[in-house]
């Protein structure tokens, strides 16, 4: 008898998923790269919510670092009735893994009433955000069968890097980064397991991260409140810097992505308040963004595995608005 897959099945297959993403790069690679070739922009202004803000947060500093123009995450609801200086030279990107989002799809039409060209990024086709969407930029992971999104997140950030990249004219190349991702799993997990005793007793968790990492505490923050159900809060690291002696306790644990000596100013700061600290080295390049969220993704699953908290199923039987006809806020 065959079982579904599990949250942890999904982060251990990676490798595997990203590498099967990254060979069916045809079907995805020049869609942006077209797109700016015939529609020149100034500005890309990446929607959506939850784990879709977080990719959003990525594509839009990934954009910076490579592209000729300005390029924000916005939060759908705060994009809507806000300023669009200069419509036609403005790409807004939608992106849901369902595509089925309200807030995300009420964002591109109102991008569309703008005059804004609108590209969709989303797992199926078939879906109110392609259909609303002058192009459709497939995410081609796999369906995931649980609520919390592990491998859609890596294989969004993987099509991310690599479109980009394409569009700025660079190497595209990732087999060897791709070859390298089980060692990079396996040890993640051993990493959570030799401190899971810290993150299942912290009675308040904060992740921290700082530039292109910032998208990736925001991701690993998600993740394991999702999982865990406890609080866990997440702050961009040098924002940590101004509040760490006021709002840790010394019982608290900071899980902190370092890049840079900055990064470790603040994680020092946090260690003459509290011992709980475990630090995540992560790169400054763009394929940090998958290696560095890993870790989050596992202490999510191991760590709920560990409470008795099934991540196969949503907890309670109630309706989920965000994706529902009856969503109030529009």
């Amino acid at each position: 008898m065959s079982t579904a897959p599990s949250m942890h099945d999904y982060i251990l297959r990676q490798p595997e998923i990203l590498s099967s993403v990254y060979d069916r790069k045809e079907s995805w690679l020049t869609i942006l790269q077209s797109m700016l070739e015939t529609h020149p922009m100034e500005e890309i202004v990446f929607l959506g919510s939850g784990t879709s803000h977080h990719v959003s947060t990525a594509a839009a500093a990934l954009a910076e670092r490579h592209l000729p123009m300005q390029a924000r995450a916005v939060l759908p609801a705060q994009f809507i009735g806000s300023r669009i200086l200069h419509p036609s030279r403005t790409l807004a990107v939608g992106i849901s893994q369902s595509g089925n989002s309200l807030s995300t799809l009420n964002a591109i039409r109102y991008a569309k009433e703008q005059g804004c060209p609108v590209l969709a990024f989303s797992l199926e086709e078939d879906s109110a955000l392609v259909r609303e969407c002058d192009v459709w930029m497939p995410l081609v992971c796999e369906r995931e069968l649980v609520p919390p999104e592990t491998q859609g997140y890596t294989a969004a950030i993987l099509e991310w890097i690599l479109a980009i990249r394409q569009a700025a004219g660079l190497d595209t190349d990732v087999r060897k980064e791709l070859a390298a991702l089980p060692k990079v799993v396996a040890e993640s997990e051993a990493f959570v397991r030799a401190h899971l005793h810290d993150i299942l007793r912290a009675p308040k968790i904060t992740v921290t991260g700082s530039g292109l990492h910032w998208a990736t505490a925001m991701e690993g923050a998600l993740k394991m409140r999702e999982t865990l159900r406890h609080a866990v809060m997440r702050e961009e690291t040098e924002e940590l810097s101004h509040l760490a002696d006021l709002a840790f306790e010394d019982d608290d644990l900071l899980m902190a992505i370092v890049q840079t000596d900055r990064d470790r100013q603040t994680v020092n700061l946090v260690r003459q308040i509290t011992d709980h600290v475990l630090e995540i080295e992560a790169g400054e390049d763009d394929f940090s963004l998958i290696t560095a969220v890993i870790p989050f993704q596992l202490a999510g699953a191991v760590g709920a595995a560990g409470l008795g908290n099934d991540t196969s199923k949503y907890p309670y039987e109630i309706e989920n608005i965000s994706h529902g006809e009856g969503f109030l806020f529009r």
